[in-house]
């Protein structure tokens, strides 16, 4: 006689196919044997259900019944890879391997570092403030109109804040050497007062009092670069509200001379790398109002023309750029917001194809380019602020991605950095949560975290 399993264990209704049944039953045979296998702890697992880094056995049934139809997405959207809204065979597969193996090679990360921050932290970057060749972290927060500045302890963690007061609504931040001191200089972009603040750096961490520079109406967005390629380090600004793109032309001392480029359309985002194959640097803006990408090719000296305007089936946030699918041409991604996903344009020289969508998480405004996992290929990662966790999507090599990966983070993450901390040769994640007012650490390690 044949003994009965028990309930709950093999949750298969009469009503599904025999042949899906055997299936299951196959996919959770293998899930058993998880129990007696040493679970390579490993962050951004597919089927990983709680973000703990590691895949159970109670994680792979949750998988299961979602295939079955007994439990929405919800109950483990990472065993979702595909975001599909079910769980197939493939995917549960994939989720086992992930129990039985440990994560892709690289993926492992350590448990959230958590440090205080000013009110709702909406931006980030990082660089080495003090000179002790450590990176260092700077939030800007746009609930208490200032900068959080977070010194390394030489470890991967770091010390308590210190805040330096900036502009109103402090909502993009970039750190550059403005006056040619070689210090690191603090740079905001602030969409209350429509301006930008210089806080020029001492080179112990501390800085002076900020300086304040017309930029444009909703500054939202701020990066760092020699436009006119004379030495001096260019402030460029995203400002919906100013119908082009605003530079300040640095003068060397830390001071600027405002100029606008372009005109006609609403930057959010801006971007800055040779995309025309020239060799000359461009401007590429993401226009989240008429749904749309700007490229306003780069002359030289600090010129550039209209090139092109590229329409975009949804609104776009922000741009990356990067060659993913390294066929040395510049490719173009654009974090969706609002339908949860990215917009991959590949170069094609001088031109872009169609966009092709690429699901992440919900509210992912940000998006970000980078080797994750060290196989020099070109992996995007987003913040994903509605849904409190990171998606990660590892690149082929090809121009394609993996299935979504998911790594928990904390609640609301709106602004993401990746950037090595603790100098191991892997690249850590670095989120701003604006929920509860905190700069969040994962560090990821390339055999296990510490």
């Amino acid at each position: 006689m044949t003994q009965a399993a028990p309930p709950g264990l093999f949750p298969f209704p009469p009503s599904q196919p025999l042949r899906w049944r055997r299936d299951m039953a196959s996919v959770l045979a293998l899930a058993l044997l998880a129990l007696l296998a040493a679970v390579v702890p490993a962050g951004a697992c597919p089927g990983d259900c709680d973000g703990d880094a590691q895949v159970s056995v109670a994680e792979l049934i949750a998988g299961v019944r979602i295939g079955l139809g007994q439990a929405t997405v919800d109950a483990c959207v990472a065993a979702d890879g595909d975001r599909s809204g079910d769980v197939s065979i493939d995917e549960l597969i994939v989720a086992v391997r992930a129990a039985l193996e440990g994560c892709p090679p690289g993926l492992v990360f350590a448990t959230p570092q958590r440090y205080a921050s000013g009110d709702s932290p909406r931006a980030l970057a990082v660089a080495d403030l003090d000179g002790d060749q450590w990176p260092d972290i700077v939030a800007a927060n746009h609930g208490s109109h200032d900068v959080s500045v977070l010194l390394n302890d030489g470890r991967g963690g770091f010390h308590a804040e210190r805040r330096f007061a900036v502009g109103t609504i402090p909502l993009g931040v970039a750190l550059a050497d403005v006056d040619g001191d070689g210090i690191a200089d603090i740079a905001t972009a602030n969409g209350g007062s429509d301006d930008v603040s210089v806080l020029l750096g001492r080179g112990d961490g501390s800085f002076a009092a900020e300086r304040r520079h017309p930029a444009g109406a909703d500054a939202r967005t701020i990066l760092a670069a020699d436009v006119d390629g004379n030495g001096r380090v260019d402030l460029i600004v995203a400002a919906p509200g100013s119908a082009g793109i605003p530079v300040l032309f640095g003068r060397g001392d830390g001071d600027f001379d405002r100029a606008v480029l372009g005109a006609g359309f609403q930057p959010w985002w801006v971007a800055w790398a040779d995309v025309t194959g020239d060799a000359i640097p461009d401007l590429v803006t993401a226009n989240a109002e008429s749904s749309d990408l700007t490229i306003l090719a780069g002359l030289g000296g600090g010129s550039f023309v209209g090139r092109s305007r590229l329409p975009l089936a949804t609104a776009a946030y922000s741009v990356a750029i990067a060659d993913v699918d390294r066929d040395g041409a510049a490719d173009l991604l654009t974090g969706n917001g609002r339908d949860d996903s990215v917009s991959l344009l590949l170069g094609r020289g001088a031109s872009f194809a169609t966009p092709i969508r690429l699901p992440v998480g919900a509210g992912a405004y940000a998006v970000h380019v980078a080797d994750l996992n060290g196989d020099a290929r070109a992996d995007l990662v987003t913040a994903n602020e509605l849904d409190g966790d990171l998606s990660i999507r590892l690149g082929r090599g090809d121009g394609s991605f993996d299935a979504e990966q998911r790594l928990a983070i904390g609640p609301a993450p709106y602004a993401l950095a990746l950037h090595d901390v603790d100098r191991d040769g892997a690249l850590d994640v670095i989120a701003a949560s604006g929920a509860d007012d905190q700069v969040i650490v994962r560090r990821r390690s390339i055999a296990a975290p510490p």
